[in-house]
């Protein structure tokens, strides 16, 4: 009863349910049990019974668009599917063989997805990289392509050029187009490949129309003689030339620039030249190279730094020495310098001035004798250069040292003749009693502090003594710091007093170009920086971004003698390399190509060859890099050449014959005047006609006298003009002066003329021959002269008008035989040909209209000549194996 009556709550409670949920603006359907079961019937009737067959529309339709459907429906119920579908087997946990099969096949599907989602990885990454590579390749062409890079003089750009080490900063900020980095073919390689995809993209094409200033043609001048030097073989002082030019320059950082450039003779050893001579001992080309480039551990490269670090102190102490002269004579009250004095007295009178009584440094805390300084004396005659009359003057003074400082003539004496240097036990010695100083650095003579320090090779003393106001100019830190160098690489000694060269290279670069040029007003005083702690490429890095100019001029010297680091791969772009911080390498050829396109312009064209092939600094024969830079040079060469029109400057003509790039070939690597021609004259002269400029080619060709080459080129104008006539293109002017039939008639008939025909393939003749037969066959075509057109065209023997079928094949394979622009008008030629012959047939009928009803035998003859030509050609198309198009044309024409 219980159970009647929640079954009864349920269907009322679902009745609401449904009540809730239809609408009542819809009324329900209602159907009675009749109208129910005829609605039934109706759908069991639709239903295919067993044994009957369907309606067969299907089949119908799908046959209207080719598809079988009982064949397709056949084979579909043929496919057993069972076995696709059959349950997985439970391996007992006692069948091992099963076991290991099921890991086995479990290991193979995961070994194929594994490797397939790899694949996916790989694929992704090669594609990242390539079209990072790709991005980078376009940058460098658009960038380049853009002109030159415009220095900055701000200091705040330049103080965090050396703040980073280990990376590579560039101009571009991207590698060079081309092949992977130092992907160099080996010996056997053709020529072509040592120069990269990306180099071939260089332009020097230049807007400009600026002259040449007078400091440019300072430069070149010195640049030139260097050249001429280089081509006799003999020495030149190029640093020594370069500074006498900077005198001449009118900029006003003139006086720091010379600095810069003697400084740079001190350190290279560039001494007693005389107009660019050598008067003794003469420094060859690439004189420092196998040294400079030999590993950082090797012996020659450490003699090597030594001999430059001692050229850098020796340009600091001749410095001080004139400055210590003008210096006196500003005092000469004070100095009381006699009328020929010595070297000690002019320390003496140096130190008078110093410490002058008005206006001069107090003589606080200093050991005098004879009111003279006496450690201030060893230290004047040291900072000069003079070190054995410091150690003459210091054995003087024994009788005036404290008991502590009697060992110091001891250790000086050592110092002095072992070469400025201690020995290695000396100066631990001496390092130990330095340490053992009372801690007071306000009671010590600083002149006695600094004498120490040097003899000990100490960076800087434990006590750290004020030393600022007896040394406080820059040129008095370098020399300090380099005097108390005592090796060159950090591995040498690992003690935090000792103080390496490539240890102090990187405190200058951790000051920074702030630290040095006084707030931005004395960009070339951190230059010198770093030239005297021979870091050269970094220098003339630096230089580039202010004073461009100068720049490229200092590396050019470097690279004479051999002092730059270049980069061996092909790839690199970048203008300094210095993943060795202690040994970047900086790109010369960015440096002069960069340089030269300021100066290719159509008037300076010989001045920037002379640059260029300085680039062969750093070619030779022997090695893939080597190889890579003259071919680079000759590239460069050709691509001035080219893009200035110079062809008779720098390659010659027929008049003047000899252009500069044949008298400077044995700089270049060129030996004789053949490879001249292969390497310079046939590249430009392809290049040349690649680019419509037939006229250039047409010259460079008879400078060699390649007069084969000059015919051949010759029909190709003259195929390249009657493809334009026929495709009825409009010519600029200057094509049109390109391409003048006229004049190549002429040079022709000067060939004949001159018998030159004679030495040449018969064939090319006939071909040139035919092809003005062409121009004067279109020429009258244009004119309507259409009989006189027919009569050239059958003189210029192209097409077949005879019915003689071995002749129309003989013809058809001639036909098939073209190349080039020909081949592609002889479809257009056979139509203008047809347009000639119904033409002249209309004016035929049209004339015989005329004479009707009697029209004369002459001209039912050549109605009849004309159809027979017609035909003839007509069976010609049949023969040729190109002749859909040619077909096409014709039937519509003929019919």
């Amino acid at each position: 009863m219980a159970t009647t009556n929640q079954l009864k709550q349920l269907a009322e409670r679902s009745r609401k349910v449904a009540n809730a949920i239809v609408k009542q603006d819809i009324p329900p359907i209602e159907r009675n049990l009749e109208q129910i079961e005829k609605q039934s019937r109706k759908l069991a009737d639709k239903v295919i019974k067993p044994g009957e067959e369907p309606e067969r529309k299907a089949p119908y339709f799908l046959a209207n668009i080719g598809i079988d459907g009982d064949r397709l429906s056949q084979e579909v119920k043929s496919i057993n599917v069972l076995g696709a579908f059959e349950p997985r087997d439970i391996l007992p946990d006692t069948d091992v063989e099963k076991f290991i099969e099921h890991k086995h096949q479990q290991t193979i599907s995961n070994i194929i997805k594994d490797g397939h989602t790899q694949t996916i990885n790989d694929f992704n990454a090669y594609f990242d990289r390539c079209l990072i590579q790709d991005w980078d390749k376009t940058k460098r062409k658009v960038f380049e392509e853009l002109g030159q890079h415009i220095p900055t003089s701000t200091s705040s750009n330049s103080s965090d050029l050396f703040s980073t080490p280990g990376n590579s900063r560039s101009i571009f900020q991207t590698p060079l187009r081309g092949a992977p980095s130092g992907s160099f073919p080996g010996p056997s390689t053709p020529r072509s490949s040592y120069v990269t995809a990306g180099e071939r993209t260089v332009s020097f094409r230049s807007e400009s129309t600026s002259q040449l200033n007078q400091r440019h043609l300072i430069y070149f001048d010195i640049v030139s003689k260097l050249n001429n030097f280089r081509l006799s073989k003999i020495e030149y002082g190029v640093v020594n030339e370069f500074t006498n030019a900077a005198k001449k320059l009118g900029v006003d950082y003139v006086k720091k620039l010379v600095q810069c450039w003697q400084s740079l003779i001190s350190i290279v050893g560039e001494n007693n030249v005389i107009d660019g001579r050598f008067a003794r001992y003469p420094l060859k080309e690439r004189h420092y190279a196998k040294s400079y480039m030999a590993p950082a551990s090797s012996p020659e490269n450490k003699e090597l730094y030594r001999n430059l670090l001692n050229g850098a102190k020796r340009y600091l102490e001749e410095s001080y020495r004139a400055y210590s002269l003008e210096y006196v004579n500003s005092f000469r009250t004070e100095a009381l310098l006699g009328g020929q004095p010595s070297v000690s007295n002019t320390a003496r009178a140096m130190l008078r001035a110093i410490h002058r009584p008005n206006g001069g440094i107090p003589i606080n805390n200093l050991t005098m004798a004879e009111n003279i300084p006496i450690w201030g004396h060893i230290y004047i005659l040291l900072r000069q250069g003079h070190y054995q009359d410091a150690l003459q003057v210091a054995q003087g003074y024994k009788s005036n040292f404290s008991k502590t400082d009697q060992t110091f003539i001891v250790y000086f004496t050592k110092y002095i003749n072992n070469n400025n240097s201690l020995p290695s036990d000396d100066r631990q010695k001496l390092m130990t009693e330095i340490k053992q100083w009372p801690p007071f650095p306000h009671l010590y003579d600083p002149y006695k502090c600094l004498l120490y320090q040097i003899i000990a090779q100490m960076e800087e003393l434990p006590q750290r003594p004020p030393t600022d106001s007896i040394s406080p100019t820059f040129e008095d830190f370098m020399w300090l710091h380099l005097m108390c160098i005592s090796e060159i690489d950090m591995e040498s000694k690992t003690g935090s007093d000792i103080l390496s060269l490539e240890r102090f290279q990187k405190k200058v670069r951790d000051l920074g170009p702030a630290h040095f040029n006084h707030s931005g007003k004395d960009p070339m005083q951190y230059f010198r920086v770093l030239l005297l702690t021979l870091q050269f490429e970094k220098a003339i890095y630096y230089l580039y971004h202010e004073y461009t100019e100068d720049a490229v001029h200092f590396a050019i010297s470097l690279a004479y003698y051999g002092l730059l680091r270049v980069p061996e791969s092909a790839e690199a772009m970048a203008l300094i390399i210095d993943e060795d911080e202690s040994r970047p390498k900086l790109n010369f050829n960015t440096i002069i190509y960069q340089y030269v396109r300021k100066l290719a312009n159509d008037k300076a064209s010989s001045t920037a060859f002379q640059y260029l092939i300085l680039l062969c600094l750093y070619g030779n024969r022997q090695t893939d890099s080597g190889r890579h830079q003259v071919e680079l040079c000759h590239y460069y060469v050709r691509q001035l050449v080219y893009d200035t029109e110079a062809f008779s400057e720098l390659v010659g003509d027929v008049r003047s014959r000899e252009g500069q790039i044949k008298k400077y070939m044995p700089l270049m690597y060129i030996d004789d005047e053949q490879e001249f021609n292969e390497i310079i004259v046939y590249e430009l002269a392809q290049q040349c006609v690649e680019d419509g400029k037939f006229k250039a080619a047409q010259s460079l060709y008879e400078l060699t006298e390649n007069y084969e080459k000059i015919i051949v080129l010759l029909n190709k104008m003259l195929a390249e003009y009657i493809w334009v006539s026929i495709q009825g293109v409009s010519m600029q002017p200057e094509s049109a002066q390109e391409l003048n039939p006229q004049e190549i008639k002429k040079v022709l008939q000067d060939y004949k003329k001159h018998q030159i025909t004679m030495r040449l393939p018969a064939e090319r003749i006939q071909t040139c021959e035919k092809l003005l037969g062409l121009v004067d066959f279109i020429e009258l075509y244009k004119k309507q002269d259409f009989e006189n057109a027919l009569s050239v065209i059958q003189n210029v023997d192209l097409f077949p008008f005879e019915e003689d079928v071995s002749i129309i094949k003989q013809k058809a394979a001639a036909i098939d035989g073209f190349d080039g622009q020909l081949k592609n008008c002889v479809a257009e030629l056979l139509l203008i040909t047809m347009r000639c012959i119904h033409s002249r047939y209309e004016q035929l009928k049209e004339q015989t209209s005329f004479m009707s009803p009697s029209p004369s035998n002459k001209h039912l003859d050549d109605t009849f000549v004309l159809r027979q030509k017609a035909k003839c050609l007509v069976s010609f198309v049949g023969y040729l194996k190109s002749r859909l198009s040619i077909c096409l044309k014709f039937l519509l024409l003929y019919s």
